[in-house]
């Protein structure tokens, strides 16, 4: 009975594993691409307002 118990546990383990090592490195390129996207407008945004004199306007 516990056999069993343990045995499926290692296989959902195993499966997850799997899965994980097929998605490999890609999650982390697009985690990468969103940061440096967020990064570029913020960088734009920050120019912007020092054109515009407002780089220590109140909020």
């Amino acid at each position: 009975m516990m056999t069993k118990f343990w045995t499926t546990l290692g296989d959902i383990f195993g499966l997850s594993f799997n899965i994980i090592d097929f998605i490999g490195n890609k999650m982390n390129y697009i985690y990468i691409g969103i940061i440096f996207i967020f990064l570029v407008v913020w960088t734009i945004i920050m120019f912007r307002h020092k054109r515009n004199n407002e780089e220590h306007a109140p909020l």
